[in-house]
């Protein structure tokens, strides 16, 4: 089903190591259930006089993250489908929302009380989706590879022939 998602540049790009289409959903999936969670969480328990720092600290700490991911995996979804999603792309991307979720679902969970409610919920998905983000990571860092590796081994087959 996924397999004729991304365009041919895209696939050309991953040398087969993996579907870009595939984890760039996942992540899409764990970020809307992220924002779900945190709009749903912010909106009944976070706000608790005794649960609160101040007036709208939990919104403004938890939900910058998870809206920055879900439009900028939307953007490359697009972008996978319809022209090129280079893996250094990918890497940097991922990179950068890992970092985001880590220390996003870190503080998420350090900053409120467990026994009293469920403020710190939001934190638990953050951390999945930081995980997603890493996995996905490492298949772009193999692209990345492989594509150096085959840029090298067609330089020597070009040198080889060009000399006979």
């Amino acid at each position: 089903m996924l397999s004729s998602f991304p365009s041919t540049r895209t696939q050309t790009h991953w040398r087969g190591i993996t579907n870009p289409a595939f984890w760039l959903l996942l992540c899409f999936a764990s970020t809307i259930i992220t924002l779900i969670i945190t709009i749903i969480i912010n909106a009944t328990v976070s706000s608790d006089g005794h649960n609160d720092y101040s007036a709208g600290t939990g919104w403004t700490m938890m939900l910058p993250m998870p809206i920055i991911a879900l439009l900028w995996t939307l953007i490359d979804l697009v972008v996978c489908r319809f022209t090129l999603l280079h893996p250094i792309h990918a890497l940097v991307m991922s990179l950068l929302l890992a970092l985001g979720y880590a220390v996003t679902g870190a503080i998420t969970i350090a900053m409120y009380e467990w026994d009293t409610d469920g403020s710190w919920a939001p934190g638990v998905p953050m951390l999945f989706t930081f995980l997603l983000c890493t996995i996905y990571m490492s298949y772009a860092a193999r692209a990345i590879h492989a594509g150096k590796k085959m840029s090298k081994s067609d330089r020597r087959m070009s040198n080889l022939q060009g000399s006979a």
